[in-house]
Order: C-alpha cells, then sequence, then structure tokens
C-alpha cells in the first residue's frame, strides 16, 4: 500500500504548494499597494520597508494553509473521481479509508507546522512588525512596555504603573499616577483599585491622594473620583498588546498568575485557545473536504473545487469568528466559543462519512 499513499499525495502536495504560493503573492501584493504610499510619505528607509514584507511572510503563510489544504483535497480527489480511478480503487477492493488516509496525516502534520510557525516564527516577529509600522510609519510613542507583572507608561511629567491595564474596556487595574513638577520632584501620587476610562475623564475607584507640600504630607481617601489626565486609552495600545507576543506555554502561565490575583483574563483564554484551534483548522477543513469530494454526483474539476473550497472555508470562518466574538464578549466559554466551528464541523463530517460508508 506504500505505492497508493505515494499517488495519492502527488496529486495534493503540488495543489497545496501552488495555492499556498498564490495566496502568499496575492497578500503581499494587495498589502504592498495599501501600504506603499503611507510608508513613502514618512521616508522610510528602503531597508525597513522590504524588511517589513520579509518579516511578514511567516504570517501569512500560517493564514493561507486551512484554505490551500482544502482546495488542494478537493482537487486532488476531485480529479481522481473524474478519471474514474477512485472506482478502480474501490472495484479492486482497497477501502475508501487507505486512500484519504495520506490526506488525513499530511493534514495533521500541517498542523503542527502551521503552530510551529505561528509560535516560534510569526509570533515573535510580530514585535518587529508592530515596531515598523507603528512607531516608524503611524509616530506612535514607543514609551508604553510591560512586564509579565507591571506595566509602566510616562507622559511629560506624569508616570503610570499599572497592574493590569485591560485594553478592551480602557480600565487600569491596581494603578499608581505620580506627578513630578518641572525638577522631576513628586508633587502627588493618586492610587486606586481601578481606573476607568469615561470620555474624556478618568474615573477612579477606591483609591487615595498623596500630596507632597513641603515637609508635609496630605492623604485624602475617595470611593470616586474624576481626573482629566493627558493620556486616552489609545496612548496605551502600544503597550496593551503585549501578551499576543508570548509564548503559548508563557500566555498559560500569564493567565493563571493574574487570575489568581482575582482579575478576568477572558481575552487571554480566548486567545490561548485561538492558538491551538487555528492550527487544528486544517485538519478539520481537509476532512471536511474529504467528504464533500466523495460524494455521490459531484463532479471533479479546478474550477468547482476552488468554488467550493472557498464557500467552505467561508462557513468555517465565519462560525469561528463568530464563536470567538461571543467568547470575547463572554456570552460563551472561552473553550465553546473558539472551538465552535472545528467541532460543528467534525460533527459534519461523521455523519457524511457515516451516511455514505456505513
Amino acid at each position: 500500500m506504500r505505492i497508493l499513499p505515494r499517488y495519492v499525495l502527488k496529486h495534493f502536495l503540488p495543489v497545496f504548494a501552488l495555492a499556498t504560493v498564490g495566496f502568499l503573492g496575492l497578500y503581499l501584493i494587495v498589502d504592498f499597494f495599501e501600504r506603499i504610499d503611507r510608508m513613502m510619505e514618512k521616508n522610510l528607509p528602503l531597508q525597513d520597508i522590504y524588511s517589513y514584507f520579509l518579516l511578514k511572510i511567516p504570517l501569512i503563510v500560517t493564514q493561507g494553509i486551512p484554505m490551500a489544504a482544502i482546495l488542494s483535497t478537493i482537487i486532488a480527489l476531485g480529479i481522481l473521481k473524474r478519471n474514474r480511478e477512485l472506482i478502480a480503487m474501490e472495484t479492486a477492493g482497497v477501502s475508501p479509508v487507505h486512500y484519504v488516509t495520506p490526506l488525513a496525516v499530511t493534514a495533521l502534520v500541517l498542523s503542527f507546522i502551521h503552530f510551529g510557525v505561528s509560535e516560534f516564527a510569526a509570533r515573535p516577529l510580530n514585535q518587529r512588525l508592530d515596531n515598523i509600522w507603528e512607531v516608524k510609519v503611524q509616530k506612535k510613542k514607543p514609551s508604553a512596555w510591560m512586564s509579565l507583572e507591571n506595566m509602566w507608561y510616562r507622559e511629560e511629567n506624569t508616570i503610570y504603573q499599572i497592574r493590569l491595564y485591560d485594553a478592551q474596556n480602557h480600565v487600569m487595574e491596581k494603578a499608581s499616577i505620580f506627578f513630578l513638577d518641572s525638577q522631576f520632584k513628586l508633587v502627588k501620587r493618586v492610587d486606586a483599585r481601578r481606573i476607568v476610562w469615561k470620555e474624556p475623564l478618568w474615573e477612579a475607584e477606591d483609591g487615595v491622594i498623596i500630596r507632597f507640600e513641603g515637609a508635609d504630607v496630605i492623604q485624602q481617601r475617595f470611593d470616586k473620583q474624576q481626573f482629566r489626565l493627558n493620556v486616552e486609552p489609545k496612548d496605551f495600545s502600544s503597550g496593551g498588546t503585549f501578551p499576543d507576543n508570548l509564548s503559548w506555554f508563557d500566555l498559560y502561565r500569564y493567565i493563571d498568575k493574574i487570575e489568581g490575583e482575582g482579575f478576568t483574563a477572558t481575552p487571554y483564554r480566548v486567545d490561548l485557545h485561538l492558538r491551538f484551534a487555528s492550527p487544528l483548522a486544517t485538519f478539520v477543513l481537509t476532512l471536511f473536504g474529504i467528504v464533500v469530494a466523495l460524494r455521490p454526483g459531484l463532479h471533479g474539476g479546478i474550477a468547482a473545487g476552488v468554488g467550493i473550497s472557498l464557500a467552505v472555508a467561508f462557513s468555517f470562518f465565519f462560525i469561528s469568528n463568530m464563536g470567538t466574538s461571543l467568547a470575547s464578549a463572554g456570552i460563551l466559554s472561552p473553550f465553546l466559543g473558539v472551538w465552535a466551528g472545528n467541532m460543528l464541523f467534525c460533527a459534519f463530517v461523521a455523519y457524511f462519512w457515516t451516511k455514505r460508508f456505513a
């Protein structure tokens, strides 16, 4: 049976490579024309322009792998079906399991490759991409930085120490604000359990204001107090996405840490599940492509394969994105929301396979 897997993969792999390269090229061309004018306006050096698009390749490849996998599966099996080769195999007593298993195993390997490229290439390079686009092109201040425990931000004579910043809801958790004079001497400090953005002001809750007036230190406690600060939520954007650049294991530890301290970590849990669900989509879509291609009455062909692949992939990503949005909003659990697309399509695969071959 070694000849059979090689023969099936001989039809699958060239189409997969062509589809991946085609997706990469199309993406780069569109992205180039969308961004090049802005880059030239900011007099970005040629080296930075070249680096930006080169560094983006791993990210683009990971986005194209699932689409390329289902496209290759449907076209490869469609060609074999059109040439009556599948009928010949079944007439010779070859079970469909034998000629679809190489595709399933290859898709599973591609899922692992997808995960590896995302974690060890695309994600680390995102930081350099952000530096080129946000700092050098959009001219955002690189003054925000984060560690696993604290976020610091300086704006003129004010320094912010934020234990946890919720970028989605614009909330500073366990924040301290230090106000300095022109001599860089501390004149006032505000400590609060949380500070919430309520445009155009920030509202601090459960805190204390400490004023340093010469040798005197004056403290004033408050339940709620509004402040007009020189920062808005967008000023923290460069630091607010820091957990996105963590490895899966570091993100898991980060979530465990902040949840242990009583903070909500729903957006990070959603991201944690996405790290596995997105690569596994390659495997799930390939299985779905197999049952679609083997359905009676479905004739092979490149045009038909492309159309069906686009329709299936669009439906899959629509369901997955909808579930992810509901999970991020707290309507669904992170697990159920993120894995909804994979679970639903796996159920479809089981149903169609059982109906066709049981």
